[in-house]
């Protein structure tokens, strides 16, 4: 009775996530939660980030500003682009470099570890430039962040991020039946856990598919099962 009461509770909190489940970040002038900018000197606002403030270089006292992405799910994911609009407020100064603007996007675990990392450059002057940068999801990679960075560039030549437009690409289909992936979508989710659960306490199996949600593979689905599932989607392993 006891067991059945927590997974209740346990189901009823996973339905909460489900409906606020997160998106890939997007960061524009309207949208920036959960978004972090370390310049102590610049809030990360709306009117910030429209007028180009939000401005990454490395400063006279070694400090590397950094814009990063809130945490979010990358499971199912072959591949992550982001299409930036950065904006270098100082091409006309003739102290500028260009080649001193490139951007670097790296991909971080949720510890802020680095997976890996791809810098490109402006190949043209102005001021406006658009920028796509792309990287391979790791195998195994779950839960991760975007951090943006200009490694070479001073205040004059820097650049500001006005736009990043985050998109993912879906990874190949896995051949056979995804451990966790009990609603046959491809990933594993808030939703595969909700059903697996709803199984469990209900005995309901509509659309369940019982060989992904026998995690441990002893061909049975129970209360083991659920919590291996709760423990990947919560905490990546």
């Amino acid at each position: 009775m006891m067991t059945r009461t927590i997974f209740s509770i346990i189901l009823a909190a996973l339905i909460t996530l489900a409906t606020a489940s997160q998106q890939l970040p997007q960061f524009n002038s309207n949208e920036f939660e959960g978004w972090t900018y370390n310049n102590p000197n610049v809030e990360l606002t709306a009117t910030n980030i429209g007028s180009g403030k939000v401005t990454l270089y490395v400063n006279q006292e070694g400090l590397v500003l950094t814009l990063t992405s809130p945490k979010f799910s990358c499971q199912g994911m072959d591949s992550i682009t982001a299409t930036v609009l950065w904006y270098t407020k100082g091409s006309s100064d003739p102290d500028f470099v260009l080649s001193r603007a490139a951007l670097t996007m790296a991909l971080d675990d949720e510890s802020g570890n680095p997976l890996d990392s791809i810098t490109v450059q402006p190949t043209e002057t102005g001021r406006n430039h658009t920028l796509e940068l792309s990287l391979p999801v790791p195998m195994g990679a779950n839960n991760v962040r975007l951090r943006f960075a200009a490694w070479e560039a001073d205040v004059v030549s820097s650049g500001a991020i006005k736009r990043a437009v985050i998109t993912a690409v879906a990874a190949t289909p896995h051949e056979g039946p995804i451990p966790g992936d009990t609603d046959g979508n491809g990933s594993v989710n808030i939703s595969d856990a909700i059903a697996l659960i709803n199984h469990i306490l209900n005995g309901e199996s509509s659309g369940l598919d019982l060989t992904a949600a026998d995690m441990d593979g002893n061909g049975t689905v129970n209360i083991s099962d659920a919590i291996a599932l709760i423990n990947i989607i919560l905490n990546g392993a």
